[in-house]
């Protein structure tokens, strides 16, 4: 029963059902997005919903079986990092603040009884009849390297897995494209939170009592995601890298919670330290991009492959975004008149004479919808609606 209740808690969370409504708007806005530049979507599945639900309960079931029974967190943190949820998923839709606001909300706690500067917020929660509470500092460490080991996992597994372009201008003031990343997920974090303060003002709560003092049992939702623009690089490689090095930031956050453990005076610079070692490996992924000699530009010499349609023959061809086709069937092409009258010379096959974004060629072959070239699947400069 007290389970239940705490499930019936997490679903009226109001981060939940707006990280439902940001998710949803990610993917009408792609869809329409698409359809402005090709008259018809790459993706037309809502794949953006399909990996906020899937991805936010095995993060939820892991995350609780794991160490749901071990964890508590005060109360201050919940509200503080509650509150920032909200601003960061409806007032700054640019970006999406995952690790940004769980490091926030542990430096604010943290900081609390010893910083000068956050005795108004202190007097606040005093105000309110919530004192504070003796959790263990370390919890917030703990807490703050699970969040950012599900980010490397959610960035590691969805990354680059859809290639949506965004049409740009480059410094020449030629169209290049840029492919977004921009997903997330909130998961379900099975938490103790002290009590006292629940006890006498939410009294339907599940409490447990240990050592004269209530623990509420609740269900917190926990923001997982990334908003990340690609310029240049191969998108899953360079979120594959990026993946990694979250990864090895994570295997650190271990390593800084068990000094930690024995040296508490550890945990707020450690913290600090996580936070601004995320930042460095996004600025690093930026760098490396900016970094590239390539471009997603168009050429003359063929037609750029800027997006591929699933479930098409191009998506069974090898074909990868940034090729450029140079011959349809043994003719050249240019353009979208020569690509298609190309396609044409064979209602039913085609073979493609390409050049990679290494300058390297290679011939790859497929058959096709009978009678219907333009239902190839490979979208180019030369289809953009005008």
């Amino acid at each position: 029963m007290k389970f239940l209740i705490a499930c019936g808690f997490y679903g009226l969370q109001p981060a939940l059902w707006i990280g439902v409504i940001r998710s949803y708007l990610i993917h009408t806005r792609r869809l329409k997005k698409e359809r402005g530049i090709f008259n018809s979507a790459i993706y037309e599945d809502f794949y953006e919903g399909r990996h906020f639900v899937r991805m936010g309960l095995i993060f939820g079931i892991l995350s609780s079986v794991v160490l749901g029974g071990f964890l508590s967190i005060s109360l201050e943190w919940l509200i503080i990092y509650e509150g920032l949820l909200l601003v960061s998923l409806t007032l700054i839709p640019w970006w999406l603040l995952s690790v940004t606001v769980a490091g926030i909300a542990s430096l604010l706690t943290l900081g609390l009884p010893n910083i000068s500067e956050l005795r108004p917020l202190l007097h606040w929660f005093e105000g309110l009849g919530i004192n504070s509470t003796t959790v263990a500092p370390l919890n917030l460490l703990i807490l703050f390297v699970v969040i950012i080991l599900a980010n490397a996992v959610f960035l590691n597994v969805n990354g680059g897995r859809f290639d949506s372009p965004t049409l740009v201008r480059n410094q020449r003031n030629n169209k290049t494209a840029v492919y977004k990343f921009n997903e997330l997920t909130i998961f379900p974090f099975l938490l103790f939170v002290p009590g006292d303060w629940i006890h006498t003002s939410l009294p339907m709560m599940p409490l447990f009592q240990v050592h004269n003092h209530f623990y509420a049992l609740l269900l917190v939702p926990i923001l997982i995601g990334l908003k990340f623009t690609v310029k240049r690089s191969v998108p899953r490689a360079l979120f594959k890298t990026m993946s990694h090095g979250i990864y090895l930031l994570a295997g650190i956050g271990v390593c800084l919670a068990i000094a930690g453990y024995f040296i508490p005076h550890l945990i707020l610079p450690a913290v600090v330290i996580l936070l601004l070692g995320y930042y460095l490996i996004l600025g690093l992924a930026k760098h490396r991009d900016n970094q590239q000699s390539f471009e997603y530009s168009e050429v003359m010499d063929g037609v750029r492959v800027i997006g591929i349609q699933p479930e098409t023959p191009a998506a069974k061809m090898d074909l990868k975004v940034g090729d450029v086709i140079l011959e349809v069937n043994g003719i050249s092409v240019t353009d979208e008149d020569s690509f298609y009258r190309a396609l044409s010379t064979n209602s039913t096959y085609c073979r493609f004479k390409v050049r990679d974004r290494n300058d390297q060629l290679k011939m790859t072959e497929s058959a096709i919808f009978k009678n219907s070239p333009h239902e190839i699947g490979v979208k180019t400069y030369t289809q953009l609606s005008h």
